[in-house]
């Protein structure tokens, strides 16, 4: 490991060690918590990570993050086969549907793809509100007649049990010094909340399960504390989980440890990626993601009227620029600014979640905004595809498209993207170079194509489509 990443592995488990005797109902509160949303406003722990001083500065030194996933791996085994866990699954299992829980709709599941896979006779939504008591917008998964669960109608008031682990928190803290989470004054505020929500849906998820058969579950990410502790509690009562990979693995951080029985990945990358952290092969499959099974269908606007929309000018090359917010601004500037020949083509740039215009539209006449399209029809229609570190260019991959990548590595980088050569590098100006040479260099082309080829054979392999992959997968693990 490099520095930085030791450092934040080490400070991870230097967290669950100091509160590991902070349980509720036998969970151990810390291996349930989302651990970077608690230095979400550390500045000093962002800015020292990279630094050799910081790990004098902590009693915990973890070395490889094999060690890192074993802990949560063994963590996860003191919850599974307790007494009764095998007797619940069997009545659980009888008649029981299968429960899609999509936390910060990162799921994306398309519509046919719910309609041809998830029935509604046999599967459920399961959301934290109600949204007659709190509106809710499911992005990604259209309800198509498919029930909905509320967790917090299953809600009690555990609050005096919350105010006990609260109580014990101070006390930890107090038997601290200068350290550079805990005494943090934002620290306590986020793990407060955090404790507050997972003692609430450690009781909400213990009812909703006795109360509704369950064969399986379905998880977005298992990342965040509400989905990990829904995880944790399936564990225990013998209800598979299946993790989705929301996007590519580009940095450790978001997908580390692994929590799920099984994750289903896109590729061979995917796989020797969490076998590396010693995981079995039992605990990894190949299945893509259904919302690329879309890619194939083609797109829902003609390129004229998508041209016209966008007020593009005509018989240009279309460029789909992938941003995401101010990241990497200079680069992105530097790359428009000395772009060769830039009023060859129409430069549509696409922002990360937003859809208001990027203010590196206003940077030439030839740079416009996507407006409200959607990213499918976006790289239908674009001849080329420069992006950051982002699933956009596994996509448009996936979608035939060239694509190129302005490759800034960080500390906790995985090289998802090495595998590209120099079509993935951190300078703007030899991209440019590169695009100008593809559209006019045959030769280039052909090289370009070859590689984007041999990058999807590793990255995302042909076979059947993800969404008939992901229900074999179900009912293998529901039987």
């Amino acid at each position: 490991m490099n520095t930085t990443s030791r450092n934040y592995w080490s400070l991870y488990v230097e967290f669950l060690e100091a509160f590991k005797d902070l349980k509720y109902k036998g969970f151990s509160i810390p291996y349930l918590c989302h651990f970077r949303s608690l230095n979400h406003r550390n500045n000093y722990i962002w800015e020292h990570l990279s630094s050799e001083e910081f790990i004098k500065s902590l009693s915990h030194e973890v070395k490889d993050k094999k060690t890192m996933q074993q802990i949560f791996s063994s963590y996860k085994q003191t919850h599974i086969n307790r007494k009764g866990s095998k007797l619940f699954k069997k009545a659980s299992h009888a008649n029981g549907k299968v429960v899609l829980y999509d936390v910060y709709n990162l799921m994306r599941f398309p519509k046919e793809i719910m309609t041809k896979h998830f029935p509604p006779a046999d599967t459920i939504f399961l959301q934290d509100y109600n949204p007659k008591e709190q509106p809710k917008v499911i992005e990604g998964i259209p309800e198509a007649g498919i029930p909905s669960h509320y967790l917090d109608e299953y809600r009690v008031n555990v609050s005096s049990n919350i105010q006990i682990l609260k109580g014990k928190v101070d006390e930890i803290i107090s038997t601290y010094t200068d350290h550079p989470m805990f005494n943090n004054e934002t620290f306590k505020q986020y793990f407060y909340m955090q404790i507050e929500g997972i003692v609430n849906r450690i009781e909400e998820t213990n009812r909703y399960f006795r109360m509704n058969p369950v064969s399986c579950i379905v998880f977005s990410s298992t990342h965040y504390y509400q989905s990990r502790t829904i995880a944790m509690v399936a564990a225990e009562m013998g209800i598979p989980t299946i993790c989705m990979q929301h996007g590519i693995i580009g940095d450790e951080i978001g997908y580390m440890p692994k929590i799920a029985d099984v994750d289903a990945v896109y590729s061979n990358f995917e796989v020797n990626w969490f076998k590396q952290l010693g995981l079995s092969d039992q605990a990894v499959e190949i299945i893509g993601h259904p919302r690329f099974d879309a890619i194939h269908q083609g797109p829902s606007i003609s390129k004229n009227e998508l041209e016209k929309q966008l007020e593009l000018k005509p018989n240009k090359k279309m460029i789909l620029m992938i941003v995401r917010g101010k990241i990497q601004m200079e680069k992105w500037e530097t790359f428009i600014d000395n772009f060769d020949g830039i009023d060859n083509y129409n430069i549509v740039i696409k922002d990360f979640r937003y859809l208001k215009p990027h203010e590196l539209t206003a940077k030439s006449p030839d740079v416009y905004p996507s407006k409200h399209f959607q990213l499918y029809d976006l790289i239908h229609h674009s001849d080329l595809v420069v992006s950051y570190i982002s699933t956009v260019g596994l996509e448009a991959m996936i979608a035939k498209k060239p694509v190129f990548v302005l490759s800034s590595p960080f500390p906790t980088y995985t090289g998802y993207f090495d595998f590209l050569g120099e079509l993935a590098q951190p300078d703007p100006l030899i991209i440019t170079e590169m695009i100008n040479n593809y559209f006019i260099d045959e030769k280039f082309k052909e090289l370009v194509e070859e590689k984007r080829e041999a990058f999807l054979s590793q990255a995302y392999p042909a076979a059947k489509p993800s969404g008939d992959r992901l229900v074999d997968l179900i009912n293998r693990l529901a039987n």
